[in-house]
């Protein structure tokens, strides 16, 4: 364990020291927030266009009129449009993670230390799952301080933010992998994000396919995965998915990096 950790220590000091890292927080935490923010205005000004009518005055003050939903409405694109950031932002954070040890050429050195494959593999991806993880925490900040102030539940809030977690999980894992099999960041980046936009949707398949078939891609896309999180429904099918995702990632990285070394 204490191996793994001074992999992650080395590997955060070099995020860091990296303008990437700073790209991305201020990436993250600008956009969430302008998203949040532009969604909530929308819905709000849909609440005082029903205001006008007169059907909406016989419900009632401080009702919510038919039709508007404030998950569905503000939560949920909030939360895609976030995780559409996230696929953009996190090739760029895990492009670096073996193809920088290659063009500095201490990947060699890396290998003949006292570590296995997996504590080099789960150092560089432990890293990159805290790193984030702060990413997506102070990207949340504004949004759930406006909710705090409210008396919105917090139940729908705090399980998009398991969701962001969960897809953050396994998008580095998919990094980390190009990372691991790409001669160049570059190659890496591209990899990661033909892979993350491949598997992000695939409901334009299902015009050429069966049911059987629908139901397969159907789970298999992630946005699919993605949509319980906002109404507050963290379901096992999701976990599993997303966990099962990353672990794939990181095994098959590991497996990359001892077929290096044995060359």
């Amino acid at each position: 364990m204490r191996a793994v950790l001074t992999v992650v220590r080395k590997e955060l000091t070099g995020l860091f020291a990296s303008p990437i890292a700073y790209i991305a927080l201020t990436a993250m935490a600008l956009s969430m927030s302008l998203f949040f923010l532009d969604n909530l205005k929308a819905f709000n000004t849909q609440i005082m266009l029903l205001q006008t009518r007169t059907a909406f005055n016989q419900i009632g003050a401080g009702m919510m009129p038919a039709g508007l939903n404030l998950f569905e409405q503000v939560l949920l694109p909030t939360v895609t449009e976030t995780a559409l950031v996230l696929l953009a932002v996190i090739p760029l954070i895990t492009m670096g993670m073996f193809c920088e040890e290659r063009t500095r050429r201490t990947d060699e050195l890396l290998l003949t230390l006292p570590l296995s494959h997996t504590q080099i593999a789960a150092g560089k991806f432990l890293a990159t799952f805290v790193f984030l993880v702060a990413v997506v925490a102070i990207a949340s900040l504004l949004p759930a301080i406006s909710a705090a102030r409210t008396e919105l539940d917090m139940g729908p809030i705090l399980a998009s933010l398991v969701g962001l977690l969960l897809l953050s999980f396994a998008l580095a894992s998919i990094g980390l992998l190009c990372s691991a099999l790409a001669d160049s960041q570059l190659v890496a980046a591209l990899s990661a994000y033909a892979i993350s936009m491949a598997i992000l949707d695939f409901s334009w398949m299902m015009e050429f396919t069966g049911d059987t078939a629908d139901r397969v891609l159907q789970y298999l896309s992630l946005m699919t995965h993605m949509g319980g999180f906002p109404r507050g429904i963290i379901s096992l099918a999701d976990i599993v998915y997303f966990t099962g995702l990353g672990l794939g990632g990181f095994l098959l990285a590991r497996v990359s990096l001892a077929l290096e070394r044995i060359n």
